[in-house]
């Protein structure tokens, strides 16, 4: 492989995708994995959420300190250094029997993920051009998606009781780091600049970040209260609320690239414009639809799937604007506020259902999309060279 500096064949990546892969496999079967156990040792759902989420104040920490870890270690060592730590997380949450010592294996297998998704992210971003770039993205986030949908199946064949599972998922983790060494040769300058504001792209870069907003608010929102909101709804099959995280995730595997595409056509804030108002609006006619299983689900697969292209546009722009040790930084910024509207979104829609069951989810999801669309226009308007 030629030592350059950017790579333009986007097989040249497949590497970063096969890593990509195999992450969203050990984290996908993860999640579901460790929500079952804790189910089994009997403790109450508010606990079991309180120790799942925790990996998200570790992704927070390891995006906010990422840029130092990989000025003193370089981005390979990064990665790999992410991966045993997810690894060593993922089984060791097994051999122990506390709620505390739980809550901290899931602090530190957010730590080792979240690292590998900020540094991996970043050196993609360095390495992609401007013909492959919203592709490479694309490309990059289907690799993720997919692996999040196969991860479960891991706990279909082996059962959730036995230590089996653990050592899979974590074994899947240690063998993620194995591709990325075929681009030992295009790491990037280790120069990366510190964070500073964990905060600063909704100064410099608003629609990136509402973008990254949007997309965060929007994804666990669905996942976490479409399941709830079918158990509740009389006259609902209850078989719909174990389809729709898998059609969401095909959805987000379908589109990504076609999407990649209309935007190199159609250009990316277009496009974003475009997915967003489609995308919202299909999502906010699925509660109403409940009833009938085909197109409730039609729905989650058009709507889910075409908001989640707006992470991959708003990646690519990111990676268009911010070069070299720059990128690092508005990378883990971009992780950070994705991460913390994740957490902040089904709090939000919880309350807009609590106060409506049939109007909530829908009002609050056309609200998030009217802020990305205002956002964007706004920005257009004002006309500058480079505003994103």
């Amino acid at each position: 492989m030629p030592l350059d500096k950017n790579i333009n064949d986007l097989w040249g990546l497949l590497p970063i995708f096969l890593s990509t892969l195999g992450l969203g496999v050990a984290f996908g079967g993860y999640i579901p994995l460790v929500a079952l156990w804790l189910e089994s040792q009997n403790l109450s759902f508010s606990k079991i959420g309180i120790i799942t989420g925790a990996a998200s104040i570790g992704v927070i920490i390891s995006a906010y300190f990422g840029s130092l870890i990989v000025r003193k270690i370089g981005y390979l060592n990064g990665c790999t250094l992410g991966l045993f730590i997810g690894a060593i997380a993922t089984i060791g949450f097994r051999y122990f029997d506390s709620e505390v010592i739980w809550f901290s294996f899931r602090v530190i297998a957010g730590l080792g993920f979240g690292l590998h998704w900020v540094v991996s992210e970043a050196w993609l971003g360095n390495l992609v051009t401007e013909n492959n770039r919203t592709k490479a993205m694309a490309l990059y986030t289907s690799a993720m998606a997919l692996g999040f949908s196969m991860g479960p199946m891991i706990i279909w064949i082996t059962g959730y009781v036995t230590m089996t599972p653990f050592f899979i998922l974590g074994l899947f983790q240690v063998i993620c780091i194995l591709p990325l060494f075929l681009l030992r040769q295009h790491q990037p300058n280790r120069g990366v600049k510190h964070i500073g504001s964990p905060f600063f792209l909704i100064k410099t870069a608003p629609t990136i970040a509402v973008g990254c907003i949007l997309v965060g608010v929007v994804d666990l929102s669905l996942i976490s209260l479409l399941p709830a909101l079918v158990a509740r709804v009389p006259n609902v099959t209850i078989e719909l609320a174990f389809l729709f995280p898998i059609v969401m995730g095909l959805g987000n595997v379908v589109f990504q690239y076609p999407v990649a595409l209309l935007s190199d056509w159609l250009g990316k804030r277009q496009t974003a414009n475009l997915v967003t108002f489609l995308g919202i609006l299909c999502c906010s006619f699925i509660p109403f639809f409940l009833n009938q299983i085909f197109l409730a689900l039609s729905l989650a697969f058009l709507g889910c799937g075409l908001i989640y292209c707006i992470y991959t546009l708003s990646l690519s722009l990111l990676s268009e604007r911010y070069k070299g040790e720059r990128l690092m930084a508005a990378n883990a910024s971009f992780i950070i506020i994705f991460e913390i509207s994740s957490l902040s979104g089904p709090i939000i829609a919880g309350k807009m259902i609590d106060w409506s069951i049939q109007f909530g989810l829908s009002i609050f999801l056309i609200s998030a999309g009217a802020m990305y669309l205002l956002v964007s226009t706004i920005r257009t308007i004002q006309k500058k060279p480079n505003y994103e």
